[in-house]
């Protein structure tokens, strides 16, 4: 018998489906990085606004030189948005579909971003040392993983501490429209666990970290976590 999630699909499918469905991985990469097409899909699927997204995302990688920076998942290098050539970051895009990163990678050289390191990672499994992160960025990816209090622990054990975590998630109980959506979309298997914010915020806080300040627009929750130095 194969054990499933509380979204009722097998721990695999969704993340396969990424893996595998190029024609999914493209649609969704082109429509996350063209502003009028994201505004459009934001506001009819999940009545946000996603400037807010793009802002959160910019302000995520303004950073000091010298940063380590995890990208988890990093899709196609949308957060890419907000970088320049030449930053002396040390940032490590990692996603567990090798169709992701290959669009990552072409973005990073498209726009010069030669700082960028890839990895194929699974996000409830990192292949990184304890404590190896000054932050972590994850936007619009943790409801495609099977097991997202994993990757929220992972997260943590990678963060030094003093480290930030920023990112957004989908959630559900924005509204009736959302919330039909959400559910076409993980019986489509193109999401996976989507829960109510209460549960994401224990999620963070079972996994030590600190909540520094939340924001929900729409169906979408932005966050600003923190790995306390005295853990």
């Amino acid at each position: 018998m194969v054990s499933t999630n509380s979204s009722g699909a097998a721990p695999s499918v969704v993340s396969g489906n990424w893996q595998t469905n190029k024609r999914l991985a493209t649609m969704w990469d082109r429509g996350v990085k063209s502003r009028p097409v994201a505004m459009l899909y934001g506001a009819v699927v999940f009545a946000t606004d996603n400037r807010k997204m793009y802002r959160h995302m910019a302000s995520a990688v303004a950073l000091p030189e010298g940063t380590a920076v995890l990208d988890i998942p990093s899709g196609g290098g949308v957060v890419f948005l907000g970088l320049r050539p030449g930053r002396p970051l040390r940032y490590v895009a990692a996603d567990i579909s090798e169709l992701m990163l290959d669009r990552a990678r072409a973005e990073a050289r498209r726009r010069r971003l030669d700082f960028v390191e890839f990895e194929k990672a699974d996000a409830t499994e990192l292949p990184f040392k304890d404590e190896e992160f000054d932050v972590v960025v994850s936007y619009s990816g943790l409801h495609c993983v099977p097991d997202p209090e994993a990757a929220v622990r992972e997260w943590s054990r990678v963060l030094k501490p003093g480290g930030a975590v920023k990112g957004s998630v989908v959630v559900r109980g924005a509204s009736f429209i959302p919330d039909r959506f959400i559910n076409l979309w993980v019986k489509l298997r193109i999401l996976d666990v989507v829960t109510p914010v209460d549960d994401v915020r224990r999620w963070f806080r079972d996994a030590g970290l600190r909540v520094v300040r939340t924001e929900t627009s729409g169906a979408v929750l932005y966050f600003e976590l923190e790995k306390p130095k005295d853990r």
